[in-house]
């Protein structure tokens, strides 16, 4: 992303850790970013909850203003999807979302579906105000959006026809063999870098396994929770999890789940992150949790 020749934002002056710059450009009477006329609203009733002070943007209050959010999802089944019986949005980022949407006061939210590749651009080019799906942290993701305080972890599995008849335990086993994952995910990035790795990429994650099934894939490498519960939903399928696969995706912050908002939105963002941060600490993250399957573990 390129940047203009105006003055300096106070994100890249305190990125750059010049809190003196920011003393000289008020003294010299240099533009600033106006601050929100209002206050961001919050509901009252979750005792102890607060906002950060000093947001330097409107993005919140102006949700509140107009009433609704605009969230987007690559309909990413078990985490944020629209249940195909009720047509409901419904999983797991679902219910966190609408939890946080309850404590920020945004009362209607409008989700809308891309595929996994398209929402990051369609949050740029502001069609969305939030990615509110299962998404993590990379460097090239990171230097265009930002990231939310981190929600919950999982980490990839590798999966492969039952018997692994071909001995694919990691990553560098799959020299010569095609291995398919979701477009626009790490996944992706990691198994491109694997040298002799015959990459297949899918917009649809659904088409994965059974394209593995019937043997047009060597390897899957996906999300543990979708992979288990796929499989758990269909044992006609002559597939299984690599047990020793050792992950790429550590618990630590970098591989948690997060929300993604526009690096502008820093009012938007940061109450997002105080309240999925009040979730945690008050155990109502981990009800969630516990409803879709997942254990402490992943908290």
């Amino acid at each position: 992303m390129t940047q203009d020749a105006s003055p300096p934002s106070r994100r890249r002056i305190l990125a750059t850790g010049g809190i003196g710059a920011v003393a000289a450009l008020a003294a010299a009477g240099a533009p600033r970013t106006a601050l929100a006329a209002n206050e961001p609203l919050i509901d009252t009733s979750y005792a102890d909850f607060v906002l950060p002070k000093g947001s330097c943007d409107d993005s919140l209050t102006r949700i509140q203003s107009s009433g609704k959010m605009v969230v987007v999802t690559s309909n990413d089944w078990p985490y944020s999807f629209f249940d195909t019986k009720t047509n409901e949005w419904s999983g797991l980022d679902a219910d966190i979302i609408r939890f946080c949407a309850k404590m920020l006061k945004i009362p209607n939210l409008d989700v809308q579906t891309v595929t996994f590749d398209g929402m990051v651009p369609g949050l740029l080019s502001k069609r969305f105000d939030m990615i509110g799906d299962s998404i993590h942290y990379t460097k090239a993701r990171a230097k265009i959006v930002d990231f939310s305080f981190p929600t919950y972890y999982y980490a990839e599995a590798l999966s492969v026809k039952k018997g692994n008849p071909l001995n694919l335990h990691q990553l560098t086993d799959c020299k010569g063999h095609t291995i398919g994952t979701l477009l626009g995910t790490n996944y992706a990035e990691w198994l491109q870098s694997v040298p002799g790795v015959n990459f297949q990429g899918y917009k649809d994650w659904a088409q994965m396994l059974p394209e593995l099934a019937v043997g047009r894939l060597d390897g899957v490498l996906y999300d543990m929770p979708v992979v288990a519960m796929s499989l758990k939903d269909h044992p006609e399928w002559p597939v299984e999890i690599v047990e020793d696969y050792q992950p790429r995706t550590f618990k630590n912050p970098n591989g948690y789940s997060r929300y993604i908002f526009r690096q502008e939105d820093a009012q938007l963002r940061s109450a997002f992150s105080a309240a999925t941060e009040w979730m945690e600490y008050n155990m109502e993250m981990s009800k969630i949790l516990s409803k879709w399957g997942l254990t402490g573990y992943n908290n």
